[in-house]
């Protein structure tokens, strides 16, 4: 027995040996399983971080352009303003001279449509010589009309083509800089090829006749300005004049508008007329015009005028001529029924300024068949050599108000407001499948 017993002596040795190497070997198994899902982590934080900065420049770019666009619409405003005073210029300035050579009297004026219009007329003599701020080459407004048009083509319309065209690329390179400051020793890469990106051809710019979408927004935004309203008002004198026409009176007619004339052309007119109720024994009662101020400015000097009633070459006085006599031979206007003052159109056009402009400007906007899709979304993969791993992440940007609309409606993504902002994605089995696929394993 003792014999036996010394034969199997060292055999529990052999077993505690084996097992002591089968843990050790699971022990390192277990270390590098956990090294790898270490790094692995480390991997996919480092992507989402990257996507996420990628969204980020995506989001940064459309609400640079979205600011872009209504900087665009504050230049025209700026532009209308200019013009506008321009106009007022040449209109105050014109006035100070009728007033001086009193055609018609201040105090005429008065009499007929109370002291507060003779006083206005009279204070136009404050403005002689102001039209010379209108002037093209040494005129203050023109400078300023030049600037803003400056800006607008060659500042803020390069700018957003600049960031539209090189959009793509900032946000590969963005990704790639985040990605490497993650990255201790140099092994991880980013795929230079998305597994999926919506950002292709979101983004157009629009020219031409599509221009007429600023334009609006344009029109919209002049009309928070008084200044830029119709200048328009009549007064009637208070005594009949005429025994033909007892129900008529003199007229004093103040017009005066700035449009945007098409898609390429400002322009403003201001006139004032005196409209006298006259009448003879062949025409009966009609309309004499006494022009008391005008002015015009645009900004294309082949604007046609054609929407104002007007003449080219109108005479300087009518001694030598009837009023009526020379509108019935010249014009088609209407001298009993007529609303508008065009004798002193026809001063204020032909002896208008035309500056240099450009017009509206191309703007960037959401292409048409993109324009319901509130997402801007791609998907990304990484590689790192060491240990093989490969990790996955999407991203997007979106268009989301801060705060509700005030009449409840949704709002539709846009390039003209602000409202992008950036967040990570999840990833849809299509991209995995694509990542497996690149990876070289099988579906």
């Amino acid at each position: 027995m003792r014999a036996a017993d010394r034969s199997q002596a060292g055999q529990a040795l052999v077993l505690a040996v084996a097992l002591l190497a089968a843990a050790a070997a699971g022990l390192v198994q277990f270390f590098n399983g956990g090294q790898l899902l270490r790094e692995k982590v480390r991997l996919t934080r480092a992507l989402d971080a990257a996507a996420y900065s990628g969204a980020l420049v995506q989001a940064r770019s459309l609400n640079f352009l979205a600011y872009a666009n209504r900087a665009l619409v504050a230049h025209q405003v700026g532009m209308a303003h200019a013009i506008t005073l321009a106009s007022w210029a040449r209109f105050g300035d014109t006035q100070a001279r009728r007033l001086a050579s009193s055609n018609p009297p201040a105090s005429l004026i008065g009499g007929l449509f109370g002291a507060a219009h003779g006083r206005a007329y009279r204070s136009a003599a404050g403005a002689a010589g102001r039209g010379v701020a209108a002037g093209w080459e040494d005129g203050a407004l023109a400078r300023a009309f030049a600037e803003h048009d400056r800006v607008v083509h060659d500042v803020l319309v390069r700018a957003q083509a600049a960031v539209q065209q090189s959009l793509a690329d900032v946000r590969m390179r963005t990704m790639q800089a985040v990605l490497a400051a993650h990255d201790d020793d140099g092994a991880t890469r980013l795929d230079a090829a998305l597994l999926a990106d919506t950002l292709p051809g979101f983004v157009v710019r629009h020219g031409g006749a599509s221009r007429v979408r600023l334009k609006g927004m344009v029109e919209e935004a002049n009309a928070h300005y008084g200044f830029l309203a119709p200048r328009d008002h009549d007064r009637r004198s208070l005594l009949p004049t005429e025994w033909r026409c007892p129900w008529l009176r003199h007229e004093l007619r103040r017009r005066g508008a700035t449009s945007l004339m098409g898609l390429d052309a400002w322009r403003s007119v201001d006139t004032l007329s005196f409209h006298a109720l006259r009448s003879n024994r062949w025409i009966g009662c009609y309309y004499r015009e006494y022009p008391m101020g005008w002015g015009s400015a645009k900004s294309d000097a082949s604007l046609a005028d054609d929407d104002l009633p007007h003449v080219d070459e109108p005479p300087e006085d009518f001694s030598d001529q009837d009023f009526w006599r020379w509108v019935r031979g010249h014009t088609d206007w209407n001298l009993l029924d007529g609303a508008a003052n065009p004798l002193a159109n026809s001063f204020a056009l032909s002896q208008g300024v035309a500056w240099q402009g450009r017009g509206m400007p191309s703007f960037a906007g959401i292409a048409g068949k993109r324009a319901a899709e509130p997402t801007l979304r791609f998907a990304v993969r990484a590689t790192r050599a060491a240990g093989g791993l490969a990790a996955v992440s999407a991203a997007s940007t979106y268009y989301r108000r801060p705060v509700a609309r005030a009449d409840g409606r949704a709002e539709p993504p846009s390039l003209f407001m602000p409202y992008w902002q950036a967040g990570l994605s999840p990833v849809v089995a299509a991209e995995r499948q694509q990542a497996w696929r690149r990876q070289g394993a099988p579906r």
